[in-house]
């Protein structure tokens, strides 16, 4: 399980029209827009804001942005409304047209002033939708920082001081946590310290970069007993101002405010922010789905109402309601919309047992999105046996070797399954060869007579995993397992969104490992 996000992908959307409806005889319309979030389930929406007016223009650029959050999980909906305004209302006003669109298409279109252009239904014209990403506390960012004296206070009688400080977070009960403890520079008033390791920033200031969280305290060392040099309170972005020269830190003692005792400046400060999962995507990347089904005898008859295999007319069973509530998700962010789809486990027509097969039996696995992976599941029921082992391995090498096979593709392997693995060791193998492919694996365990016991040893909360044969550790975590019997009754949403949760943190510490190129700003 990857480290839990706790930071928003936030965004900001922005609009303008081209080619609007002009409602007014004597001059052009005045538009205004109205945006709204559509409800997960059915067509009930959230009021969102309202632009400005944009007087006599049928091509305006409303500079009135709207703030949303990013979840690549979830299927995020929204309504714009354009109005001619007559000082109506909403309710009186002539409506210029409407226009639906997803989240994820606007944030996939790339980075450029142009944005996602969709055409206005009800209307005249085009609608264009920007989404600048606001800036975020990332956990991945970092800093080095050497910090330095000058001018500082004689504290002896005889000599200069031996100046040393310690670096504290101050936490929100009121505790302080000791993050370094500088050497003792001896008889200087102008001392450089040791560099100090590199720091996460959420170490430092947790998501609140205003927030003055750290504490900088200066002593002199004496025999018997250390003399206080002052201190200082900062916040982050108080450490980006004096890391670029802009000021420095004075530290002082409340009760003596006027006791100067020097300066406190950076010999060295480097800020290193790493890129968040919505720059890659708006950099570019596109996520692929590809699917992988159990066909092993262990599910059942598919003839029988019992087999998790059984297509029932009324309610599908949980392979294809798996495959719909993932696929829903991923295909947003899939340009061709081509998903490789395989079954394992299946006794074919030639009389092989295999255990990784193509799904639509032809020499290319690609099938046209989610509805062609369930139309040649079908058909596969009907032409193979199910069979057995349980075996991940070929599936998961056929996966590395396609994941890197298409640059600029990140790829999502569902593999759905009834039962734990029996190639346990092979399995382990691949998955440590596949630590710097541009992949991820989610494991979906269906029906509720298996306890997936082994599960949790691929998913590696407790112990990465290793070669067993090299002993090569794997240096990321790419697997995600969700039981369905978690969410048999459930929206098929909930499924997706827990099953996705994690991509986001895989995909960067994929671009993290393999030193992948920053997205351009």
């Amino acid at each position: 399980m990857a480290i839990p996000n706790d930071e928003k992908l936030r965004v900001q959307l922005f609009f303008r029209a081209e080619g609007l409806s002009d409602k007014d005889t004597t001059s052009k319309s005045d538009p205004y827009l109205l945006l709204s979030q559509r409800a997960a389930a059915g067509p009930a929406s959230r009021p969102i804001g309202k632009t400005e007016t944009i007087k006599n223009s049928l091509s305006p650029k409303w500079t009135t942005g709207f703030t949303v959050d990013f979840f690549f999980e979830m299927k995020q909906e929204f309504m714009v409304s354009i109005y001619d305004d007559d000082g109506k209302g909403p309710a009186g006003d002539d409506c210029l047209g409407t226009v639906l669109f997803q989240l994820a298409h606007v944030v996939s279109t790339g980075q450029n002033a142009t944005g996602f252009k969709v055409k206005i239904a009800g209307g005249d014209g085009f609608l264009f939708i920007i989404a600048q990403q606001l800036s975020t506390a990332g956990r991945r960012d970092t800093v080095t920082m050497q910090f330095a004296g000058r001018d500082l206070k004689k504290m002896d009688t005889v000599g200069q001081s031996d100046p040393y400080f310690k670096l504290f977070r101050m936490n929100p009960n009121g505790t302080q946590t000791q993050l370094y403890l500088s050497e003792v520079i001896p008889k200087t008033l102008a001392p450089t310290w040791n560099k100090l390791p590199v720091l996460k920033v959420t170490d430092l200031t947790g998501s609140d970069r205003n927030a003055k969280t750290l504490r900088f305290e200066m002593f002199d060392k004496d025999m018997f007993k250390d003399d206080s040099m002052g201190w200082f309170e900062c916040s982050f972005n108080d450490l980006l101002e004096v890391g670029a020269g802009r000021k420095t830190f004075e530290p002082r003692k409340p009760h003596k405010p006027d006791n100067r005792y020097g300066n406190i400046y950076f010999k060295e400060f480097q800020f290193t922010q790493m890129p968040s999962f919505l720059d890659y995507l708006r950099g570019g990347m596109q996520m692929n789905l590809m699917v992988s089904i159990d066909f092993t005898g262990s599910n059942g008859d598919p003839r029988q109402p019992t087999s998790l295999h059984y297509m029932d007319p009324v309610r599908p069973n949980q392979y294809v309601r798996a495959i719909m509530g993932v696929g829903d998700i991923l295909m947003e962010y899939d340009t061709d919309k081509q998903v490789p789809a395989f079954g394992f486990g299946a006794r074919l027509p030639d009389g092989n047992v295999n255990m990784c097969f193509h799904l639509n039996f032809e020499q290319n696995p690609y099938v046209p999105g989610v509805q062609g992976v369930l139309d040649c599941y079908g058909r596969a029921l009907a032409s193979v046996r199910l069979s057995g082992p349980t075996n991940f391995g070929p599936t998961i090498a056929t996966a590395n070797r396609l994941s890197r096979s298409s640059p600029g593709v990140y790829t999502v392997l569902l593999i759905l399954t009834d039962g734990d693995i029996t190639d346990m060791p092979e399995t382990v193998n691949e998955l440590v060869a596949c630590d710097d492919a541009p992949l991820s694996i989610v494991v979906v365990g269906v029906g509720s007579a298996c306890d997936f016991a082994m599960m949790d040893q691929l998913d590696a909360d407790r112990n990465p995993l290793r070669n067993s044969s090299t002993g090569k550790q794997c240096r990321r975590d790419l697997v995600q397992f969700v039981p369905f019997k978690n969410f048999d009754r459930r929206p098929p949403a909930e499924l997706a969104a827990e099953v996705l949760r994690e991509i986001p943190d895989q995909v960067v510490d994929w671009a993290v490992l393999t030193r992948q190129p920053a997205p351009a700003a």
